[in-house]
């Protein structure tokens, strides 16, 4: 696969697409762990996908990406059995 644009950085609109394929990718081919080296072959990424919560360190050092543009869900037409 190549890309003209790989010396560009990601549009908001890429951004977005690639987290949306990261959870799906997340939530359907990683079993337990996966670990990746990508980008540059001079200066690496690594990368490592696991089930583990956390794997490293305290949860509150993640961050979801687009948690703020989450929609709530109305509990209103919840049937709590009142």
């Amino acid at each position: 696969m190549h890309d003209e644009r790989h010396d560009e950085r990601l549009s908001d609109e890429e951004l977005e697409l690639f987290v949306q394929y990261l959870h799906r990718f997340a939530n359907h081919d990683v079993d337990i762990f996966l670990t990746l080296e990508v980008g540059d072959a001079e200066h690496p990424v690594y990368v490592l996908f696991g089930r583990d919560h956390p794997p490293v360190g305290e949860a509150s050092d993640y961050r979801r990406p687009f948690a703020d543009r989450r929609q709530t869900t109305s509990t209103s037409d919840i049937d709590d059995g009142a």
